[in-house]
């Protein structure tokens, strides 16, 4: 981008975007989508990028600021919606320089094998999981090799990718296995451990951290501070996630009412969709000089007024959809803190920052 487009589209951001939420794109000069964002200052942000040094800025963002030659901005009741409209016009337009697909495709899942002593194992993402009965999405492999771990030492769940277990293992002999490959744990007893551990990656999480936070005592009182500081993250990270699962059970399962003091929006949900309000976009602007692709290109008019139709539509069956229209929206209501009331079905739940879980408890 030479100086002299820098500082044209920079007045221009000056002049017509406004300070306030929203969704931004760039372009490059054959009029292709570049990038999509969003901002709770559109004019500060969009500013931002047009300010920035390509030759200094590393990569991606060097690249992309090279290639900007215009731009469109999407003006949104407020910050939540701009989030949700953002992540609509990034799944359909598929912008060069945008990661979240690639996140979607580092998704990954926890599924029990069949047989008298299943084991936990983490499969990836395909178009029909069937009848299979997986959890998740999980937002990558490492998040999910966490659960596993949870599910591995605190209930002796085995984590081996064998039909049957092995006659020897490791696993059991540093105690991190409930040893069905010794015959020391009878069918039952092991299913009934896979229960919990079923009910665990639902949400379920009260017998989990109380075995973990039992470890972590112990661990503690031996002076074994490493093992009792990794037991406290293991704790945190099954809190959260506990969380996650219960508000998301009951943000996809029916109606949610959100109302926050911060912005004075009163959000509505069904089964995951956007039910009110309708006016999600209030203002949209692009540059003086926005180039027409050829073909079916991206027109920054009809795009924002499909991406909020579909805001308004369940997401598509592939269930990572959903779970990051759910995830945008948990995540913003524990950000709000004290000032954000949320009502499931009629039941109302506050959200204090220091303990957002209580809002979906049962």
């Amino acid at each position: 981008m030479s100086d002299d487009n820098r500082r044209q589209l920079a007045a221009e951001v000056r002049e017509t975007v406004p300070r306030a939420p929203g969704v931004y794109a760039f372009f490059d000069g054959d009029g292709r989508l570049l990038y999509v964002g969003k901002s709770v200052s559109l004019r500060q942000r969009v500013g931002n990028y047009l300010g920035q040094d390509h030759l200094t800025s590393m990569p991606p963002l060097g690249q992309l600021v090279t290639s900007i030659r215009s731009f469109a901005w999407w003006q949104t009741r407020s910050e939540l919606l701009a989030l949700l409209l953002e992540d609509v016009l990034i799944k359909e337009h598929l912008p060069q320089l945008n990661t979240r697909l690639k996140e979607l495709a580092e998704n990954r899942y926890l599924e029990f094998t069949d047989g008298d002593f299943p084991a936990c194992l983490i499969v990836e993402h395909v178009t029909d999981f069937g009848t299979r009965d997986v959890f998740g999405p999980l937002r990558d492999k490492y998040f999910a090799a966490a659960l596993q771990d949870v599910l591995h030492e605190t209930l002796g769940i085995r984590t081996c990718s064998e039909l049957e277990p092995a006659k020897r293992c490791l696993e059991y002999d540093i105690g991190r296995c409930s040893g069905p490959c010794r015959g020391v744990v009878e069918v039952r007893e092991y299913q009934e451990l896979v229960a919990l551990a079923r009910s665990f990656l639902r949400g379920n999480a009260e017998t989990v951290l109380d075995r973990l936070v039992d470890a972590r005592d112990r661990a503690a009182e031996a002076k074994r501070y490493e093992e009792a500081a990794g037991l406290r993250d293991a704790i945190d990270t099954c809190r959260r996630f506990a969380a996650h699962e219960r508000f998301g059970g009951r943000f996809t399962g029916g109606d949610c009412r959100i109302r926050c003091a911060e912005d004075g929006v009163e959000y509505r949900f069904a089964e995951g969709a956007l039910v009110a309000p309708r006016d999600v976009v209030v203002a949209q602007g692009q540059s003086e000089r926005q180039v027409v692709p050829h073909g079916a290109g991206f027109l920054p008019e009809a795009a924002g007024r499909d991406a909020v139709a579909t805001l308004h539509q369940p997401p598509p069956a592939d269930r990572r959809f959903l779970a990051d229209r759910t995830r945008i929206v948990c995540n913003w209501v524990r950000r709000q803190g004290d000032g954000c009331h949320v009502w499931f079905d009629g039941v109302e739940g506050q959200v204090p920052e220091h303990d957002w879980s209580r809002l979906v408890e049962s």
